[in-house]
């Protein structure tokens, strides 16, 4: 029996040697090395416990062997268990279950101690009670074979039950040579048991990255050598292909590929081929089989396929994309009206011409008075007119020029390898001539002039918004000419604009500032030479104490919309000074106070002058409101309501400037003014005659229209006398008084007043 027991333990430690080798090739399945360990301990503890006991052992030696053989059973029931558990994925407390173990197999010693019999009926009933829980969990819902593997659990624990109840030291034939078969089949039952379940899993797994494969919306593809060995339906959509079968006779290389990528392919291949671990991501053009262009962006990674190394592409048809972004790129870089290129194209041409180093030449070119054709024939036809526009400089200008539009009606062009200014201009002729007969547009035929501002790279700017920046500046001075004109660059330009831009900048603060202050210049009576009424001047004090002067910040307050609030701040001063003369002297002469024509913009402006004379408790006529001959005339609309309403008032108005503008004679008739003031440039040319002829005949119209006739620029003596004499009734300029500080004018009315010389109310008034 003992040999039949040593069998039996060889052919469990082979089996679970065979299990741990299994467990060795695949080691995902932890329960395969648990049953290997568990067959390798149940041959252990059967030699042990039968296979090598001695008939006559006794003492110390058999309860060794026999506490022995009990441990390795134990232990193999708990790795026997310990599997089923993993392989069912249930919890397992292997804290618990080894504990509850070690204690039993104690218990099962001990007991064996006292009486052997007992202890054998012990272990057989832990042993059986072990294997039927493995039944339980391994053939709960399971497959054929794992109810194979669950009966033979419960066989093994039948074996176990049958070896005290056939034989009270567990020695018969039956147990043993039962035990020997159902150990073996169960053995082999775990091994088949195992080997199915991996195999199954692995399909399983097969299955799913095929169907994974197969559904992808990535293109999926393996090659070796020019040829196709798999690709997933998403690939062959991709490139055209109708089945698998007509992908693998296609030589891809030479039908998908480009002529110019296909070095770069076949070299990528090869190093992929060549190295297990690589990933080369790139991107490309490659054509389908039917002949469509595709842009790919894709993965290349090594794969063995069949035994042998192959290229695996992982790719997505991003051609949509590209064709989007090249759709938006376009859209960023041109312009849709013209199609030309736009700002940002001309930006981008710019600074890669200015870091090369090499000379070229930028011309601005705006289209004059387009605007008032978008008003007078609409915005179809100026849209028409660009175009046409854009048609005729792209056909006539010289090759390799650049043009693009920047915005509405101003185009630039960019002329590479222009060295010398001759050059430059010789280019500027030729795009105006190219302007020199009439368009024809919308049945329209319109003749268009441009102003042109040069600027040469690199003494005009050495980078692209520098140059741009030139180039505008010269044009906006182009514009002040007349018909097709060009300017080329300086940089006093610049030093003007930056004027400009820093009085447009402060002007605000220096306004809430009050960083202004009123000069005041005085008028004389003609023929009497007395004090007979100021002009205010106002003046930009600085803090630091210099002064900038009306001709830099007036036409800064115009374009910014700041002159409403700098003529406010005007009239409040030139009120202010007015009370304080009246408290002095009781009497006061008259100030005049120049107003733009954007004050009249705001409709209470004569209401609210008014109010604020009759809040200072000031005479009306004590304010006389200028406004100049070209103004009246270019803003007669919104001028003459308020001038009627301030001349009803007792405000005098007066028509300042006269002779540089357009006046008629019955443009002055229907203005409601008390004054007309002849220009310096009238008065200049005095005493010549002709120029005194010209200034008797306007003192003549001015004298039948009831006028003060105001000269201004009086420089001499020969000029005062010869305008007393044509007529005039008053004189302004240097030679009889410079413009005075308040207090300097101050001083000048008391010394009048002393002298009593000085009437209550001017005439003028």
């Amino acid at each position: 029996m003992s040999h039949l027991v040593l069998i039996s333990s060889c052919l469990q430690v082979l089996m679970g040697a065979t299990l741990l080798v299994l467990w060795h090739i695949d080691r995902r399945y932890g329960y395969v090395r648990l049953w290997g360990w568990s067959a390798l301990l149940l041959g252990v503890g059967l030699a042990l416990g039968l296979g090598m006991a001695e008939p006559n052992m006794a003492g110390l030696r058999l309860k060794a062997q026999a506490f022995g053989a009990s441990a390795a059973v134990m232990a193999s029931l708990y790795l026997y268990m310990a599997g089923a558990s993993q392989y069912r994925s249930r919890p397992w407390s292997a804290r618990f279950w080894s504990i509850t173990l070690a204690v039993v197999t104690l218990a099962t010693a001990l007991i064996g101690i006292q009486d052997m019999r007992w202890g054998i009926a012990a272990a057989a009933a832990v042993l059986a009670l072990g294997n039927w829980l493995c039944a339980a969990w391994i053939g709960l819902h399971g497959r054929r074979s794992e109810t194979a593997l669950a009966a033979c659990f419960i066989a093994s624990g039948m074996v176990h039950v049958s070896g005290p109840l056939l034989d009270p030291m567990s020695r018969s034939p039956i147990t043993h040579g039962s035990g020997l078969v159902v150990q073996t089949v169960l053995s082999l039952a775990l091994i088949i048991v195992a080997v199915a379940r991996a195999h199954r899993e692995a399909a399983e797994q097969a299955e799913r990255f095929t169907r994974l494969a197969e559904h992808s919306l990535q293109g999926l593809a393996v090659l070796r050598e020019h040829r196709v060995l798999y690709a997933n339906p998403a690939a062959l959509q991709i490139f055209g292909y109708p089945t698998l079968a007509a992908a693998r006779r296609a030589d891809v290389v030479t039908e998908l590929v480009e002529a110019e990528d296909r070095e770069q392919a076949l070299r990528r291949h090869a190093a992929v081929l060549a190295d297990p671990d690589a990933r080369i991501d790139w991107q490309g053009l490659r054509q389908t089989h039917d002949g469509r262009r595709l842009f790919l962006r894709s993965l290349s990674s090594h794969i063995d396929w069949d035994g042998k190394p192959a290229e695996l592409l992982v790719m997505i048809d991003d051609t949509a994309r590209q064709t989007a972004l090249e759709a938006l790129r376009r859209q960023a870089l041109h312009d849709e009206l013209t199609d030309l290129p736009n700002r940002n194209h001309a930006v981008e041409q710019l600074q890669r011409l200015s870091a090369r180093g090499q000379p070229f030449a930028l011309i601005s070119a705006d289209v004059d008075r387009f605007q008032l054709v978008n008003e007078t024939l609409g915005h179809q036809v100026g849209d028409a007119l660009l175009q046409a526009i854009a048609q005729r400089l792209r056909q006539g200008l010289t090759p390799g020029t650049q043009l693009a539009r920047l915005g509405e009606d101003q185009f630039l062009l960019l002329i590479e390898q222009v060295a010398t200014p001759e050059d430059a201009q010789a280019e500027v002729e030729h795009m105006l001539a190219l302007m020199g007969t009439p368009l024809r547009v919308e049945g329209h035929e319109l003749l268009v002039h441009l102003s042109a501002g040069v600027a040469l790279y690199p003494q005009d700017g050495r980078d692209g918004t520098a140059l741009l920046r030139a180039a505008d500046a010269a044009m906006h001075r182009a514009k002040q000419i007349a018909g097709n004109a060009s300017v080329f660059y300086d940089r006093g330009m610049n030093r003007a604009a930056e004027a400009r831009l820093q009085a447009e900048q402060s002007l605000a603060q220096a306004i809430a500032a009050g960083e202004f202050v009123l000069d005041y210049q005085p008028k004389f009576s003609a023929g009497a030479r007395r004090l007979c009424g100021f002009e205010a001047l106002v003046r930009w004090q600085r803090p630091d104490g210099t002064r900038i002067s009306p001709m830099d910040f007036v036409p800064a307050a115009e374009r910014t919309g700041q002159i409403k609030r700098l003529g406010e701040l005007i009239l409040a001063i030139a009120i202010g000074q007015l009370c304080d003369w009246q408290r002095q002297f009781g009497e006061l002469p008259t100030v005049a106070v120049n107003v733009s024509p954007l004050q009249f913009e705001d409709v209470d402006f004569a209401a609210r002058l008014l109010r604020s004379l009759d809040e200072a408790r000031l005479p009306h006529s004590a304010v006389e409101v200028e406004i100049t001959e070209s103004a009246a005339i270019g803003q007669l609309d919104r001028v003459l309501p308020q001038l009627r309403l301030l001349h009803e008032a007792g405000v005098l108005c007066s028509l300042d400037d006269f002779g540089t503008g357009q006046s008629s004679l019955t443009m002055l008739r229907k203005l409601p003014i008390s004054t007309m003031k002849i220009d310096r440039s009238m008065v200049e040319p005095l005493p010549r005659p002709d120029a005194a002829a010209v200034l008797r005949a306007t003192c003549a119209l001015g004298q039948s229209l009831g006028l003060e006739i105001v000269a201004e620029g009086v420089e001499t003596e020969e000029q005062a006398s010869a305008l007393e004499a044509l007529g005039c009734t008053q004189l302004q300029g240097y030679y009889l008084g410079r413009p005075l500080p308040a207090a300097a004018a101050t001083a000048l009315l008391a010394a009048q007043s002393r002298a009593d010389s000085m009437p209550t109310q001017p005439s003028s008034v």
